[in-house]
Parts: structure tokens; sequence; C-alpha cells
């Protein structure tokens, strides 16, 4: 039999608390919230999802799973009412007994985790770990720094990396004739300022992430760094997809799937007279 209790502490083992940075920490956000009620909660199915949309939500739910765990939160923040898409979700996990545990920006970081996982699925050469300051006053990691696998442009890399992870769009800002040197690799939506200042001084050329806001964009435009977008979703889908696996070997009675998100959004061609 497993518990709650038992997949709680199994995931705060391999993403501890103290790599978590920008205040995304690992929690039980709906169900058991002492170690007393969550040893009583049994758990036989588990789905794991990058972000829980009231889509992937009613999807747990059709499948009779009782643990929904993702990578970014149902609540960012603190909340003193329900309302909306997030009153939705909320009934639905109360409703269908599923707990929803978020894993936060400590499985970003680790060995193994989601920077691993993207850096492995792109097939780029590793040289060592990218630090940010973390919530416990220590450094922690937040990517890779990496060397392409061949000499190539940022054209080149854009196609390479577009293909090593079948999409079929990504944002590009830079130098597309530009070679291309020390790459960083940090999924998600986390990169910021200090970032972008730390990647300079450190002779990184190339910004390989999930979204970066406008502001950010804008900031690495004008220090000189090429960046990829891959789009929201795209470059964490490795990591929890290896999450999936690591929980199948871990408790083998479990039954864990992983949902993969629709894309929300699709760049598209503009059509006018002009092209008939």
């Amino acid at each position: 039999m497993t518990t709650l209790q038992n997949i709680v502490k199994y995931l705060k083992d391999i993403a501890p608390q103290e790599f978590t940075f920008q205040g995304r920490e690992s929690r039980v956000e709906v169900g058991p919230q002492t170690e007393r009620d969550q040893a009583k909660t049994t758990i036989n199915r588990a789905t794991i999802a990058i972000y829980a949309s009231a889509k992937i939500v009613a999807t747990a739910s059709q499948s009779k799973a009782n643990l929904l765990v993702t990578h970014r939160p149902l609540f960012p923040f603190a909340v003193d009412r329900l309302t909306g898409l997030d009153l939705i979700r909320a009934r639905l996990l109360a409703k269908n007994y599923i707990s929803a545990y978020v894993i936060g920006s400590a499985w970003i970081g680790v060995e193994g985790g989601i920077s691993d996982s993207l850096v492995e699925s792109l097939d780029l050469n590793k040289v060592r770990e990218f630090m940010t300051y973390g919530d416990y006053d220590q450094m922690v990691p937040i990517g890779r720094e990496c060397e392409p696998p061949s000499a190539m442009n940022h054209s080149r890399l854009v196609n390479y990396v577009a293909e090593k992870l079948s999409i079929d769009t990504v944002l590009f800002a830079g130098d597309l004739d530009g070679d291309v040197g020390r790459i960083l690799v940090s999924p998600g939506f986390y990169i910021d300022m200090p970032e972008i200042l730390n990647a300079k001084q450190q002779d990184i050329g190339t910004i390989i992430t999930g979204e970066l806001s406008p502001e950010i964009r804008l900031l690495a435009n004008e220090e000189n760094l090429n960046t990829i977008e891959l789009g929201a979703f795209v470059s964490e889908a490795p990591g929890m997809k290896r999450l999936r696996h690591q929980l199948s070997l871990e408790m083998p009675e479990l039954n864990v799937e992983f949902v993969e998100p629709a894309p929300l959004a699709k760049a598209l061609r503009p059509y006018s007279e002009d092209m008939k």
C-alpha cells in the first residue's frame, strides 16, 4: 500500500527544499496537510503534469487518479477566496478526492531533474551547474552551462533544437549568423535580471529557456545575449516525464501516468491577398 506520506517523502528526497528559489516551494496544495493524515491517505493512481489546467484535472478525475503532481502550482500566491478557474479546479479535485502536490523550483536544478532532462533531450555537452540565489541563504542551481554538440551558428542551433524536441516553432532573439559558444539551459520561466547579468559575466552567449518576460528579453538583447524560447511547458516536459518514470520504478505498485498539456498558442503566418 502506498500512502500520500510515502510519496511526499520521496519527492522531498529527490527535490529537497533547500534547492528552492524564487519562493516556488514544494507542498501539498490540496489534500491532507499533516503527516498523520497523509499516512492515512492511500494513493493507487497518480497523474504527473506540468500545470494543473482544468482539462488536466478533469483527465485525472476520469482516470480515477487520487494524486496530481505538477511542476507549476495551482496557487502561485496566497489567496483568501476561490473564484473562476481556481474554484472550478479546486471543486474537481475535492469532489474526486484528488490530492495535489507541487514539486516546485527545486526540481529544476537538482541532479537528474528538469534541467538535466532537457540537456539530455538536446544532446548538449554539459559543462557545469549555473547558480542563482536560493531561498535558504545558499546558492542553488537554476540550470546548466553547456556547449553545442558541434560548431554551428545560431540559425543551425534553432533548427537543431526544434528537431530534437519535435516542435514547429521557437522564439529567437539575437544574431542568427553568429557562432554558438557557451549555452545556458534553464527550463521554465525563471530567468530574471540577475541570471542575465551573471550569464554575461560568465561569457555565456546563448540562453535556451521556456519563457522570458518582454523586459528580460530586451535586457538580454542589450547585453548581446542570444535567446531561444521554447514556449510554455515545452522545456519542462522532459523532466516531468522523467519524474513519472522514477516514481513508477520507486513504487511499482503505483499506477502513474504523464499527461502532456496542449500548446497554449501557435505561431501562424498571416494571410494576405498579396499571397494569392
